[in-house]
């Protein structure tokens, strides 16, 4: 992988694309994927993203999309939040 010469002034949240109703809920990966491509033709290649953007579908729509271009031409920010811990009971 590259080295980054220069951490990117923007970022391009992912918020909204977790479908949770806070800033809508009609985005689709459809409708999403031409923000995505214009995003990163014109060099916004920083996504912040985070489980708790509708309990990972964030994620999931962002990450399928960075599955089709290099890995050395995008960054992500994410979180670990107490939404994103599973917890597990388990029995002997």
């Amino acid at each position: 992988m590259a080295e980054i010469e220069e951490m990117p002034k923007i970022a391009l949240g992912a918020w909204a694309w977790g479908n949770d109703g806070t800033f809508g809920g009609n985005l689709t990966p459809e409708t999403l994927r031409p923000v995505f491509d214009a995003a990163m033709k014109n060099g916004l290649n920083l996504w912040d993203t985070a489980y708790a953007y509708g309990m990972g579908t964030s994620e999931k729509v962002l990450g399928e999309f960075l599955a089709t271009v290099p890995r050395d031409s995008y960054l992500i920010s994410d979180k670990f939040t107490r939404s994103a811990r599973i917890r597990r009971q388990i029995t002997p």
